[in-house]
């Protein structure tokens, strides 16, 4: 599963992936699936990761999205993007 979201704030598009069969990951350093950054709770890319194993769309899309406003809101000075 893959979803793109156009970031306004960091002027280019943001690639979530799911490679396996649970673990989510985010393109925040331009590398794609395991080799981005791994998606954890609250928006961190540091933690408790988080996995989906289902298939619905949008379901994946709903978790996508939420670790992304999560990381937005966090104001993540770590992460080179």
């Amino acid at each position: 599963m893959q979803l793109i979201i156009k970031s306004r704030k960091y002027k280019k598009d943001i690639t979530f992936s799911r490679p396996g069969s649970g673990y989510l990951y985010v393109d925040l350093n331009g590398k794609e699936g395991t080799l981005g950054k791994q998606l954890c709770d609250g928006g961190c890319v540091l933690g408790e990761c988080l996995s989906y194993r289902g298939d619905d769309p949008q379901a994946f899309e709903r978790i996508c999205r939420n670790w992304w406003r999560g990381f937005l809101s966090l104001n993540n000075w770590w992460v080179s993007v």
